[in-house]
């Protein structure tokens, strides 16, 4: 599902990653640790297409056997609203907009239909166990209602990889490992496919695989 070879990254003269290579079967959840600083998040924004690595002509990256380097900015766009889903350490929820609005929106983008984009929300937020929770703003929601709002977000397109950036990373040690389980019953409902960068050591050795990065390369 996920194939990147030698991805290479500077910021301000200091190599970040250094010929990173990594492989995802589908379905599985790989976690990936280090210290701060050592390039995790920076891998995870250039494996889910938000950004790219320094030597384009030397690495190559596949996404559900789709070859990302040779898309132009307007497909790459395309690829990661239908393809991928986010979910990032501070929600990312727009406040002007209730819970189901925030949700809807990746929809929208996408063109489906609005019915269609708001009954397929209304079924997350049942499954997810936050239906009574989907016309209130942002603010009125607890730590934990916003993260399971950010991943319903994240999964209203129906995406075959989600990437998650420390989505543990703000909530109570309860909000936390209800999010952590939330994580492995949908890769077994929905084949999904999920790399967690994270400092949580708990949710990190419950996934598949762990990998640890530092200093911008692989480490056993």
């Amino acid at each position: 599902m996920i194939s990147a070879v030698n991805i290479t990254k500077t910021f301000d003269n200091k190599k970040v990653l250094d010929n990173v290579s990594i492989d995802v079967k589908k379905g599985e959840i790989v976690s990936i640790v280090g210290p701060s600083g050592a390039g995790k998040t920076t891998l995870l924004y250039i494996l889910s297409t938000l950004d790219k690595a320094d030597n384009l002509d030397k690495y190559n990256l596949l996404l559900n056997e789709t070859e990302i380097i040779k898309l132009n900015e307007n497909d790459i766009s395309k690829f990661r609203n239908k393809q991928i889903g986010f979910v990032f350490q501070f929600h990312e929820l727009l406040p002007e907009f209730t819970a189901i609005e925030n949700v809807c929106i990746p929809g929208m983008i996408k063109g489906d239909k609005t019915d269609l984009i708001n009954k397929k929300a209304e079924k997350l937020f049942e499954s997810l166990d936050i239906l009574q929770i989907k016309d209130q703003k942002p603010s009125e929601l607890s730590g934990g209602e916003q993260q399971r709002v950010a991943v319903a977000r994240a999964l209203i397109n129906e995406p075959s990889i989600l990437f998650a950036d420390e989505p543990s990373g703000n909530l109570d040690s309860i909000s936390a490992n209800k999010l952590h389980k939330l994580f492995f019953e949908l890769r077994d409902r929905l084949n999904l496919t999920i790399v967690i960068v994270t400092h949580n050591k708990k949710l990190a050795d419950m996934a598949d695989r762990k990998l640890n990065l530092v200093d911008g390369k692989w480490v056993n």
